[in-house]
């Protein structure tokens, strides 16, 4: 008599086909986004499928603020270090008066905006692209795999989802994952990694103010880590930013490190994510009350609310047979699969208070090549953005917003083209999709 075990359910079901796409994309944050406008572009019949009820990810979900990665420092300026896609993006939203950029930091710049207006500027993507199809309240739950000819590989025959009506599945003949936890590729028996407690990055919990002193803060909030320093080492961080949305009295504050005993969160930890949601909001009431009483033009100002969500910078990642390492950045190293650039400092939120910053020399710009974004196996399955087959130091610096959309840019377009051959992902002529992802504007390294 077989007995079941108390702590597994097993259930076996069918379950309705909701849509068939030739690609089908797997989160909508910038990378999700970029890759399913991308491949819609390209031709492909595609389907984005997103778990909240607008797209975006960190750019709008967590509003992070600050679109990090576009820019290239030259001595004299800057330069774009990423085009096509997130360059689109930042000049829509720029036109909207809804960005400014670049706007100097440190050693490099930024772009600046409001996450409404990129949130709008997502709906917009999702009705007026033409191949183009969006679910909404749909997350990933599952994979059903189907073996291949060859009899050592596999395809994705479909995805399930659990919606509101339960769950569902969609087809696909190709697959991008770009959930930002690697969920799709873990789903499918993808070889991943989370990093050890010891050197994953921090999250961190955005904040809106409103009624600002704009005249009395903007002066202010340049010596924002000498005020830090002289009343707040009860605060998460050393340093941070309080950033100016350019709406009348409205900044976006960036100050918080949220973990969990003293370690980064497991974002794919149903109960670190629940502890870190919550104590991310405590440590923003706390944060801002510092504000509110030391930094001038903040007197009268109120808390208006947090984002949907953490800010996630570091969660699971697939393992591939090529690993995109610190040293190829810093070499530039010339990859003859170079299909997306990148620019950013390597950036560390992990022990203590303070960010560490690594520079890159002005001008020094880098390349990410297509191998990262190939598990290999499901055949028919791309990765981007933070989930890319990339070390924790790697990962430091190509997880920021605009490579990520390079990256996602990249996807899109080579599943698009390996519906149009019928090939596998790994065959897809590396030269075919560079001139393919040059026509859509996007910077090719040479």
């Amino acid at each position: 008599m077989l007995m079941a075990d108390p702590s597994r359910v097993v259930l076996e079901r069918e379950l309705d086909v909701l849509e068939d796409a030739d690609v089908v994309v797997c989160g909508g944050g910038p990378a999700g986004l970029a890759a399913s406008v991308s491949s819609a572009r390209a031709g492909a019949r595609t389907l984005l499928v997103e778990r909240y009820g607008f797209l975006g990810g960190n750019f709008t979900a967590a509003s992070v603020g600050t679109l990090c990665g576009l820019y290239l420092p030259t001595g004299a300026g800057f330069d774009f270090a990423v085009a096509g896609f997130a360059k689109e993006i930042s000049e829509s939203l720029a036109r909207a008066g809804a960005a400014m950029g670049p706007v100097p930091f440190k050693e490099t710049a930024v772009l600046l905006y409001v996450p409404w207006a990129a949130k709008r500027l997502g709906d917009h993507f999702a009705t007026e692209t033409e191949n183009l199809k969006v679910l909404m309240h749909c997350r990933v739950s599952d994979a059903v795999l189907e073996q291949t000819s060859k009899g050592d590989s596999s395809r994705i025959h479909a995805v399930v989802l659990s919606t509101k009506r339960g769950l569902v599945a969609v087809r696909g003949k190709v697959f991008v994952d770009a959930t930002g936890d690697a969920d799709l590729a873990y789903y499918c028996g993808v070889p991943t990694e989370i990093g050890p407690p010891g050197s994953r990055q921090f999250a961190s919990m955005q904040f809106f103010v409103q009624n600002a002193d704009p005249g009395k803060a903007l002066p202010a909030i340049q010596r924002l880590g000498e005020i830090i320093a002289e009343h707040g080492s009860h605060l998460t961080r050393d340093s941070g930013a309080l950033i100016p949305t350019g709406r009348p009295g409205e900044f976006i504050g960036a100050m918080t490190r949220v973990g969990r005993d003293g370690k980064p969160l497991d974002a794919t930890d149903p109960f670190d994510q629940t502890y870190g949601e919550i104590k991310g909001r405590e440590i923003v009431e706390e944060t801002f009350d510092f504000v509110k009483k030391h930094v001038p033009g903040f007197e009268k100002a109120f808390l208006q609310d947090t984002p949907a969500q953490l800010g996630i910078r570091e969660s699971r990642r697939v393992r591939g047979s090529f690993v995109l390492d610190k040293q190829h950045l810093l070499e530039a190293t010339k990859f003859y699969d170079a299909i997306a650039t990148g620019a950013w400092p390597f950036e560390y939120h992990v022990e203590g208070r303070s960010t560490v910053m690594e520079f890159l020399p002005p001008g020094h710009l880098y390349s990410i090549p297509y191998r990262v974004l190939v598990p290999g196996n499901p055949d028919n399955l791309l990765v981007a953005g933070r989930c890319i087959s990339a070390t924790h130091d790697a990962l430091a610096s190509t997880r920021v917003m605009a490579p990520c959309m390079a990256l996602g840019q990249a996807a899109g377009v080579a599943a698009a083209l390996a519906v149009q051959s019928q090939s596998s992902v790994v065959d897809v002529p590396v030269q075919d999709l560079k001139s393919a992802l040059a026509a859509q504007g996007a910077l090719i390294p040479e």
